[in-house]
């Protein structure tokens, strides 16, 4: 089982983090913060997600 404590930094990188990527980054963590009983914290993260092709989309023609 992977622990938030066990998730290591992401190393920087030339190009830039699409929103799928953001997005899937925010629903990992907040699979891993229900798991250990942080439902309000979850819910803000999926929130966080949804938020973020929200505005992608809101951004493209």
């Amino acid at each position: 089982m992977l622990h938030i404590g066990q998730i290591g930094p992401v190393e920087p990188s030339a190009r830039p983090v699409t929103e799928l990527i953001l997005s899937d980054r925010l629903i990992a963590l907040a699979k891993e913060a229900e798991r250990a009983g942080f439902q309000v914290a979850a819910k803000q993260l999926i929130r966080l997600a949804c938020d973020v092709f929200d505005e992608a989309s809101s951004r493209r023609p």
